[in-house]
């Protein structure tokens, strides 16, 4: 079944690419997988996939193909974002993503039910902008409406059950106290959930931020956690339970940050490069937002929970963890985690927490796809492998932050625009 369940996720990806054959020829390729740059490679992309990648001299352009010569640019995967948000009104954000380069993202807390038929479209080729992989619901204690409707184990179940049916491709549950505001699920309903879930095959995933939260549902058998434990530093134990026991953590610091660091007034808030992610009313609010943040007397906490968040993301990067690139980013815009922006400020934050450009670039590829468990066609750059990439004019591997000089984006192999 399982098996079956990855194939079907990769068709559901891949198909209904155009046939028209691109050829990107002599570009340095660093490929995902962690190995070094491949210089002078050619990538030939054909109906939505790397038909070949190898040295230019050896790669055959097929007769008729779009030939773009990258001589002196690099090209890197899509980047993934594992933990992020769509709400109404799809397109412009997925837009928005891709063209900062993120070419799949997750959308992380509801979905009307449209979102199956969103997806077919999707899977026909029409890309209007990043892929989408949702949870389509989900569940959290009282008071939070919609997500606490169901309050029994039992009731637990048949929701997992519903949300598969409507095209659920995770199962998520909410554990967060809010600082002492609300109950938390309890690791009964928890276990219920994961244990519904996995009869479908579905990737379970938990929303956290203690420590102890943490353990109980690594205990309880979940794969993922979608954010860092943020109140302590953690033990080497529970480190090692991790790689152990497979668990992927995805580590949100741009999320974390933007929860304090408007009130600081940053110099990247006059950047092209964060403006140009406002949407609706966001640059008419900012200065609000920073004179709110500023005022917040959570302020010293919420730092703490930043500085934590590196700490534990450098430990379980040196122990070998699976680490996924995600931000929270999208949702509310008074939450102003700015789609796109957010993964390339996540980026920058990664390398100030210790890791090196190419554990970044692993991070929203490998580690990713793994993670998401969509890595048989995303994530690195492999012949066969679905032809989402991009095309950047310096070497990230010298200044991550060179992946913002995007030149651009190929999603499913055609230029997105």
């Amino acid at each position: 079944m399982k098996l079956r369940a990855l194939i079907a996720v990769g068709i559901w990806f891949a198909s209904g690419a155009s046939g028209q054959v691109t050829a990107l020829t002599h570009a340095t390729v660093i490929d995902g997988t962690g190995n070094a740059p491949q210089r002078d490679t050619t990538i030939v992309m054909e109906n939505g996939r790397i038909r070949d990648m190898g040295p230019s001299s050896l790669v055959q352009i097929p007769s008729g193909a779009a030939v773009r010569d990258l001589t002196g640019k690099f090209i890197v995967p899509g980047i993934i974002n594992a933990h992020g948000h769509v709400g109404a009104n799809r397109d412009p954000q997925l837009r928005q993503y891709a063209l900062y380069g993120v070419t799949t993202t997750t959308s992380m807390s509801f979905d009307d039910d449209d979102i199956v038929q969103f997806k077919e479209e999707q899977k026909r080729g029409n890309l209007r902008g990043a892929r989408i992989l949702t949870v389509k619901y989900r569940f959290m204690s009282a008071p939070n409406i919609p997500g606490s409707e169901v309050k029994t184990p039992a009731e637990a179940r048949a929701k997992v059950d519903e949300i598969v049916a409507k095209g659920a491709d995770f199962v998520k549950v909410w554990v967060d106290a809010q600082g002492g505001k609300y109950p938390k699920l309890t690791p009964e309903f928890c276990a219920a959930v994961f244990d519904e879930a996995r009869k479908y095959n579905k990737t379970t995933m938990a929303h956290i931020v203690e420590y102890a939260d943490a353990k109980k549902m690594v205990e309880l058998g979940v794969d993922i956690l979608v954010h860092n434990v943020r109140d302590r530093v953690m033990d080497d134990e529970f480190i090692a339970t991790l790689k152990q026991r497979n668990v992927s953590v995805i580590s949100t610091l741009a999320r974390e940050e933007s929860m304090y660091v408007y009130g600081d007034s940053p110099a990247f808030l006059e950047e092209p490069f964060f403006r140009k992610g406002l949407r609706g009313e966001q640059a008419a609010t900012l200065g609000q937002k920073k004179e709110e943040q500023a005022r917040d007397p959570q302020r010293a906490q919420l730092k703490k929970a930043f500085e934590t968040d590196k700490i534990n993301l450098k430990k379980m990067t040196d122990a070998g963890v699976r680490v996924a690139l995600g931000t929270d980013s999208g949702g509310a815009l008074d939450r102003f985690f700015i789609q796109g922006f957010a993964e390339h400020r996540q980026m920058q934050l990664m390398t100030e927490a210790g890791l090196t450009p190419m554990q970044v670039i692993q991070a929203f590829s490998k580690g990713a796809s793994e993670t998401l468990r969509i890595d048989r066609d995303f994530g690195t750059l492999l012949r066969g492998k679905a032809a989402d990439l991009l095309v950047v004019g310096r070497n990230p591997l010298d200044d991550i932050t060179n992946m913002r000089g995007i030149e651009a984006v190929y999603l499913g192999g055609r230029k997105f625009e």
